[in-house]
């Protein structure tokens, strides 16, 4: 699998503070969410566990799926870079959304009550994308 370097722009999307609630995403949303394929695949490691993980197993499963291909970056190096954008762009996102939980103080990730909402959006998003 290769995951893409982050093709959207940062948490700052003009989101205010507080988690988005169900009702009020709309696919437009959806899809800014899922645009990301570092997002995409939280979404999908949660589903498949649907128990709390660590934020370093999380990068460590991401940095092991980008590294097929890698042949300029050391394993360390992308380590770092996946754990910068998940810990300062992605799971806050997650969060606000209502996907995932992150517990910055226990470096842990879990579902939250939007993620199977966003399960039946990932194949559309994926149907959707030209590349």
């Amino acid at each position: 699998m290769t995951i893409h370097p982050d093709r959207t722009t940062a948490v700052s999307e003009q989101l205010s503070g507080e988690n988005v609630s169900l009702r009020a995403i709309s696919r437009v949303e959806f899809g800014r969410v899922l645009a990301n394929d570092r997002r995409r695949e939280v979404v999908r490691y949660l589903l498949a566990t649907d128990e709390p993980i660590t934020v370093q197993r999380l990068v460590g499963w991401l940095a092991d799926a980008e590294n097929e291909g890698v042949v300029l970056t050391t394993i360390h190096e992308l380590r770092q870079r996946v754990h910068v954008a998940l810990c300062r762009t992605h799971l806050p996102l997650l969060e606000r959304y209502g996907v995932v939980q992150y517990d910055r103080e226990r470096g842990l990730v879990s579902p939250a009550a939007n993620l199977s909402e966003f399960e039946s959006m990932l194949d559309a998003v994926d149907l959707e994308r030209p590349w």
